[in-house]
This record gives structure tokens, C-alpha cells and sequence, in this order.
């Protein structure tokens, strides 16, 4: 009898001991729990939108690329012939035009073999082709046209584009910027209402690169040529206008 109240009481404080402990662990686990969340500075009500804003200014610079294309039998031939007619070229750039030499750099320069290919003998050399290319950076909008005429005929055979853009994009930039917020605040808003909330503030923003989309100005060599053979008038080029776009992710906080 002894031995079995004894076993008894054994298992009772073992059950309670076990119960004790499990109420321990949980314990710890909610305060754990709680000072977690706390730490991350979760909020139960957020949204978050995606934005963006632009502005359309006029260019005030332009970025002319030309190239000088020469041939020879040999590699010094194409190279002599291409430098020959280069010279032309830096001279109504520099001379002509009064171009800063800051504003000329050289974008590519090769040297490169040109083969035929007949059935009979294969791939058989032809000779050398030399490519000095350039681009230069050119404020007088209105005279591009001029400037891409004097340019060809003073021995710069292709003529790669123009691309019209702004040295004002910071300022440009700010003001995409602007916008793209308050259309972010604007969609944030419509989507609280819907959801019977309002907005509290602003918890986080990130902003993606900036745009810029240059408008570029292709075959402007097949142009160039035409109208010098057809007609004494200058090649036309229209600037247009520049959009400067800015991105933004906005999350907010909601009551």
C-alpha cells in the first residue's frame, strides 16, 4: 500500500513539473514573438505603389557622329589616306566652326583587312579599310544641318546620327522627381479609400535611375548626300523635344 501511494504522488509531480515547464516555454516564445516585431517596426496596415513622372524640355546640345572611311592596298595606305582626309575634317570642325577640342573625341579607330570570296579562289584580300569615328558635342541647334554638309564635304563619308539631349538634366531630373511623387501620393490615396483607410506618412521610398530619351536622327548621311547632289539647300534636322522620366516605390503607412 505505501509503495503504490508512493508511485502515486511520483507521477503527480512529474504531470506537474511537465505542465509547468510547457507554460514556460510558450511564455518565453510570445515575448520573443513580441520583441521581434518591435524591432523590425512592422506596421499591420501598409501599401505600397509604384510611380513615376516626366518633363519635355527642348535639347540644347547635340551629339554628332561622323565618320572618315578609307581604303587601300595595304594597311599604311588606308591609314595615310584616312589621316589625309581627317585633316580635312578637324579643319572646318576647329577652324570653320570654332569648336572647342574638348568637345571633339575620338569614339573608334581601326585598321581593319577587306577580303572577296569567289568560288573559285575562296576568300582572296582585297585591300585595307581604315574608320576614324568621332563624336562631337554641338550647342548651335539651328546650324546642324550646316554642319553636317560641311562635314561630308570636307571628307567625313558617314554620317552614324545625331542625338539631341540637355545639360540641364539635374534640374530636370528634380522636377520628374516631383511628380513621380505626387502621382505615387495620388494612387496611394484612391487605394486607402477603396479600402476604408487613410494615409499616415511616408515608411520608406526608392528610387529607380532616372531616363532620358534623346531623340536620335538616323540616315542622316543618306540625307546629307542626296540633297548636296540634287540641290544647293542644306540638310535639314529637327530637334523636337527631350522626356526626362523618374521612377519611384513608395510605401506608406495607413490608419
Amino acid at each position: 500500500m505505501k509503495g503504490r501511494v508512493w508511485l502515486q504522488g511520483a507521477v503527480a509531480a512529474a504531470m506537474v513539473l511537465t505542465v509547468a515547464w510547457i507554460g514556460f516555454g510558450r511564455g518565453v516564445g510570445n515575448v520573443a514573438s513580441a520583441e521581434t516585431a518591435a524591432a523590425s517596426g512592422a506596421t499591420p496596415y501598409t501599401i505600397t505603389v509604384g510611380a513615376s513622372g516626366s518633363i519635355k524640355a527642348n535639347p540644347d546640345i547635340a551629339y554628332v557622329n561622323v565618320a572618315v572611311e578609307t581604303r587601300g592596298a595595304k594597311a599604311t595606305d588606308a591609314q595615310q589616306a584616312n589621316a589625309a582626309k581627317f585633316a580635312g575634317v578637324e579643319k572646318v570642325l576647329y577652324e570653320k566652326y570654332g569648336i572647342d577640342k574638348k568637345d571633339v573625341q575620338t569614339t573608334g579607330f581601326d585598321v581593319q583587312p577587306e577580303y572577296n570570296y569567289t568560288e573559285k579562289d575562296g576568300q582572296v584580300l582585297k585591300g585595307y579599310v581604315a574608320v576614324h569615328s568621332i563624336q562631337v558635342s554641338y550647342r548651335k541647334l539651328t546650324e546642324i544641318g550646316n554642319l553636317l554638309d560641311a562635314l561630308t564635304t570636307a571628307g567625313a563619308n558617314r554620317v552614324n546620327g545625331v542625338q539631341f539631349s540637355t545639360e540641364k538634366r539635374e534640374q530636370y531630373e528634380l522636377d520628374a522627381l516631383k511628380k513621380a511623387m505626387d502621382n505615387a501620393a495620388a494612387k496611394a490615396g484612391v487605394l486607402a479609400t477603396s479600402s476604408k483607410r487613410q494615409l499616415k506618412g511616408v515608411i520608406n521610398v526608392v528610387q529607380s535611375d532616372s531616363g532620358t530619351s534623346p531623340i536620335p536622327y538616323p540616315g542622316a548621311m543618306f540625307d546629307s548626300m542626296a540633297k548636296m547632289s540634287a540641290a544647293p539647300a542644306a540638310t535639314s534636322v529637327q530637334t523636337g523635344q527631350i522626356e526626362i522620366s523618374a521612377q519611384v516605390t513608395v510605401q506608406y503607412e495607413m490608419q
